[in-house]
């Protein structure tokens, strides 16, 4: 590791060790460098906000947690918050200049100050300043968060965040300045009249704007369209929805620009605000589509917490700060807003069904607009002859999704044809070198067809937001998969359910991999560490660049939190047994390290370790944060980008104890993919023992003949063993694993879930049940050194490390699982506000809505400069 890699870690890592501390251990309990450690500190935790509660066990035990300390506490918070914000209300230069021309023009102007800056001034204010102050502040009430928001972005970004405030009503009120110099509210922005060009551009297609996603052919677009047009379609009729449940007999819509770097979010369910929301005039109080129904409709997102009665009202909406005093917010009163610019959503909306007939996409959204046909033949033949050649051009270097394998493979077969390919060319003829396929013996368009296997099936289900895709599992045979690509290195475990491609570089990979990942079936690609340099991710690599450096650890075997801890204790316990901590009772620790690196970029903290994970990372057209079929790359950049990782698992192997897990039952709102770059064992103990048990894990965990027979071989060692489930039966574990708990004497605790609360790992007997009472499998899949095992979005899944493993983990959003994301959306709105998984940070409605943006518009573009070529060979003949 470089020394600038080092000192670029050093300080994002002791801030993130500062914001993670969540108790000191006493001197006489710490540890140093010794064979023979002593045991330490154990603090039990549970998936509800660690931080908090930690810091309410120390509060406790200094004598801090008592009302009267709370009181006091606050109090110095309040007095600190309010000599700070008096401090930043001073107005720059800048500032006292534009605000001059405002006063002195009398002109309507967006706030471009936070609340709390609004008519200061930098000299001492008169008697009479004084009370036209206090008469503007009367006037003009100030929004429920008005903070200063510190951002200090890098010299080099060139496009940095520009503001530095996060209030309510920056950008989005209105205000004048009288004659007297007075300053009022002047309404709120019209979404039809003030939007500019550039704001438009955000949000419609246009002949101008290049799409944020980059180049993709033809072919990406219509896949993507096939698989996530139909949510975009629900999406905008669940927008119509806002308006006929808008109360407040003023019928005006205001305006609320998108501002760079910031990501509004309802204040009752933490969920990212897309488009239609009502927000109060007096305090910016901002409430979603969904909450808003659920309040009309009589029902509660969730139970009223004790922690969180004070400042809400019954159904969770804060207090409205009105300076009169707390108010509760009146449906009536509240006013509708929109982020989109104009009209822009409804002339997606339309396009998009346009497109789709055009192209021959697939529709089964149920709408009218998909029932419109193309009347032209010429046109429809037109565009069938586009889609062929993109078709073949799927198969050649033209190829958006190309990868470098197929780059060089496409150039040698150049070299090898270029005579052929130069008379091919000047005379007009289609010919792909080393392809038997032409227009006329290509064979049928599987995007056109995608969905002919299962007319007779019923794959759409009722989900909590729309209708879920669930296409039925896919079982394949070797022969059948190899008609399919031919030449694609590849096995079927798990009776046919489970691919394993074997080539991890293979450009074809991609025909496979979507057959299956298209009906939500995990795949396992191997060989993947062939693409690493996997010095970089050894335990000896980490201890030495990060060994002093503390962290938090957590003992696998009960649950417990090892505070604070330098992360030398952790990486030596990884090769030898007896530098592992122990625990209050002498036994070795299982441990994992939790969250490192932390919640920072991973390509800040470990540059080198990241740049080497890109390049090796497989199926890089879904995984990389710039892939063509990773839609989360269509997020324009003045967005908040979401946390995709990549994110690390390092934990010690526990073959010897098959009720534990590395990882208990849980399931994540994008997709994954999770590369085994280390195992080992380690090297101060008898081996034999560790290796009979991790076979015993693998039988026991219902692996097939295959996986078992390669797990045996001599120069495999098996690194994790997982247990991944299909999206379309969490239901029926939930159901289970609520019924083990009533069963056991406890009690089911409202707003919380047995998956997401991450409390359990199904042993054989629990799968058992499962599988008996409720037809439920899951695919067990043991992960090796080198394999790379892609998780879809919603699929509940466990892991448990038989040896010791170091896992890197990176997400990304693809289109098939597009409906998955969505209603996990709306799953973990419900869940308690202090759940790790409560707040929206996928941001899926705006990766949907610009996913589909950039597809209709590079379609749309193709088909104008084709029908200009040809227009210009009709006017030269």
């Amino acid at each position: 590791m470089s020394e600038n890699e080092l000192a670029a870690a050093a300080p994002a890592e002791q801030n993130a060790v500062t914001a993670t501390r969540k108790r000191t251990i006493s001197p006489s309990s710490s540890l140093s460098l010794r064979s023979d450690p002593k045991s330490i500190i154990e603090i039990h935790i549970s998936n509800e906000n660690n931080t908090k509660k930690a810091c309410l066990e120390t509060e406790s035990e200094n004598g801090n947690g008592s009302p009267e300390a709370k009181q006091k506490q606050d109090k110095e918070q309040e007095q600190e918050l309010s000599s700070s914000s008096q401090a930043a209300a001073l107005l720059t230069d800048e500032e006292e200049l534009r605000h001059k021309e405002f006063r002195d023009s009398c002109s309507i102007f967006l706030q471009d100050l936070p609340c709390f800056k609004l008519q200061q001034e930098q000299h001492p204010p008169t008697e009479e300043t004084k009370k036209v102050v206090s008469e503007a502040e009367a006037e003009i009430p100030k929004c429920r968060e008005c903070r200063k928001r510190h951002v200090t972005p890098s010299a080099s970004e060139s496009d940095a965040i520009s503001n530095d405030v996060y209030c309510r009503f920056y950008e989005f009120r209105r205000l004048q300045y009288n004659d007297k110099g007075e300053l009022s509210v002047a309404g709120f922005p019209n979404p039809y009249i003030e939007p500019t060009k550039e704001d438009y551009s955000i949000w419609q297609p246009d002949g101008t704007t290049a799409p944020t996603s980059g180049f993709m052919d033809i072919q990406v677009c219509r896949y993507i369209l096939l698989h996530a047009g139909d949510q975009f379609c629900y999406l905008w009729r669940q927008e119509a929805e806002a308006l006929k449940l808008h109360e407040n007999p003023d019928g005006t819509i205001a305006w609320k620009k998108a501002v760079k770097g910031i990501r509004e979010i309802c204040d009752v369910c933490d969920t990212t605000l897309f488009n239609y929301h009502w927000t109060c005039r007096k305090c910016g109080f901002g409430v979603c589509l969904d909450c808003f129904k659920d309040r009309k409709e009589g029902q509660r997102l969730r139970r009223v917490e004790t922690a969180l009665q004070k400042g809400c009202d019954e159904y969770h909406w804060g207090l409205c700060t009105d300076p009169n005093g707390p108010q509760q917010h009146a449906m009536t009163e509240l006013m509708l807003t929109q982020i989109i610019a104009g009209d822009a959503l409804n002339v997606l909306g339309r396009l998009l069904h346009e497109v789709r007939t055009l192209w021959q996409v697939p529709q089964v959204c149920g709408c009218l607009l998909s029932k419109q046909e193309v009347k032209d033949p010429q046109l429809n033949a037109f565009i069938q002859d586009m889609i062929k050649e993109s078709q073949l051009k799927q198969h050649t270097s033209f190829s958006s999704l190309a990868s470098e394998q197929k780059l060089h493979q496409q150039q040698r077969l150049e070299q090898l044809h270029s005579k052929k390919l130069e008379f091919a060319r000047e005379r007009g003829i289609d010919y792909v070198p080393g392809r038997v396929w032409t227009k006329e013996t290509l064979g049928k368009d599987p995007i056109t067809s995608a969905f002919d296997n299962f007319k007779h099936i019923n794959f759409l289900r009722k989900g909590l937001a729309g209708l879920r895709r669930f296409l039925p599992p896919r079982a394949m045979t070797l022969a059948h998969s190899t008609q399919l690509a031919p030449g694609v290195p590849h096995e079927w475990l798990c009776d046919g359910k489970l691919l394993r491609l074997t080539d991890a570089m293979h450009p074809d990979n991609r025909v496979l991999y979507q057959e299956v990942w298209k009906c939500g079936q995990p795949v396992m690609i191997s060989e993947v560490a062939r693409s690493l340099n996997l010095d970089l991710w050894h335990p000896e690599a980490f201890c030495r660049d990060f060994g002093d450096k503390p962290n938090d650890l957590i003992n696998c075997l009960n649950g417990n939190l090892v505070p604070n801890q330098p992360m030398r204790h952790f990486w030596e316990g990884f090769q030898c047994m007896n530098k592992r901590l122990l625990d209050a009772n002498g036994k070795p620790m299982l441990l994992k390290l939790k969250d490192w690196p932390p919640g920072d970029d991973f390509a800040e903290i470990l540059p080198t370790r990241f740049a080497d994970l890109m390049q090796g990372l497989p199926m890089p057209e879904y995984t990389l944060r710039t892939g063509n079929l990773n839609i989360a790359s269509c997020l324009p950049k003045m967005f908040v980008p979401p946390d995709l990782g990549p994110k690390m698992y390092n934990a010690y192997g526990s073959a010897l104890h098959p009720d534990k897990g590395t990882t208990n039952l849980h399931l994540d709102i994008s997709d994954a993919v999770n590369i085994m770059v280390y195992v080992g064992i380690p090297q101060d103990e008898d081996s034999k023992p560790q290796l009979a048990a991790t076979q015993r894990a693998i039988a026991l965990g219902g692996c097939d003949y295959i996986t078992r027979a390669r797990c045996q071989s001599p120069d495999v060692l098996p690194g994790a063993l997982w247990h991944i489930f299909p999206a379309r039966d969490a239901d029926k574990i939930r159901d289970l694993l609520n019924r083990v708990t009533l069963e056991k004497g406890f009690r089911l605790e409202p707003d919380h879930d047995p998956i997401h609360d991450q409390n359990w790992y199904l042993d054989d007997k629990l799968r058992a049940r499962l599988f008996k009472e409720y037809g439920v499998e899951g695919h067990p899949i043991v992960q090796c050194l080198g394999d790379a095992v892609f998780i879809p979005a919603g699929a509940p899944h466990q892991v448990q490390n038989l040896h010791n493993c170091i896992k890197v983990a990176e997400d990304f959003v693809s289109p098939e699982n597009i409906t998955h994301c969505y209603h996990l959306t709306h799953e973990f709105r419900r869940l308690s506000h202090s759940h790790t998984n409560h707040e929206d940070k996928l941001q899926i409605k705006n990766i949907i809505y610009h996913a589909i943006k950039d597809c209709c518009t590079i379609l749309t573009r193709a088909l104008d400069e084709r029908l200009d070529v040809e227009m210009a060979k009709l006017k030269g003949d």
